[in-house]
């Protein structure tokens, strides 16, 4: 009777996941997100733009030098990825520039700073 219910509980969970998931849009916002559905609409974006691209999934794979086709079609498909790849991928879009704009300082931030020279907190 308990793996009954355990196996109905995880159904429920995985049905709740799939209907979010379905949800979901690459014109997501990500604040209302979590970490897993951010990473989902990231891979909605990277797929629209492969498909503009009129690239396919293999195709896109080699010219971003992936290991296998099978991690790019995971990342569409999971939005799961290792940063490294991720970096490739944004390589092979022509976007880095967006990377680049990732952790930086923001302009209070700069201004606020107490000791330009400081690596670590004490």
């Amino acid at each position: 009777m308990g793996s009954n219910l355990l196996e109905k509980l995880q159904q429920s969970a995985k049905t709740t996941k799939n209907i979010k998931k379905h949800n979901l849009n690459e014109n997501s916002n990500f604040n209302t997100l979590t970490n897993e559905e951010i990473a989902l609409v990231l891979a909605l974006r990277a797929k629209k733009l492969r498909i503009l691209d009129n690239k396919k999934q293999t195709d896109f794979s080699k010219e971003a030098e992936l290991s296998s086709p099978t991690t790019y079609s995971n990342f569409e498909q999971k939005g799961t990825v290792s940063f490294l790849n991720f970096i490739k991928i944004m390589r092979n879009f022509g976007r880095l520039h967006e990377l680049d704009l990732l952790l930086k300082p923001t302009i209070s931030q700069e201004i606020n700073k107490p000791n330009k020279d400081k690596k670590r907190v004490s």
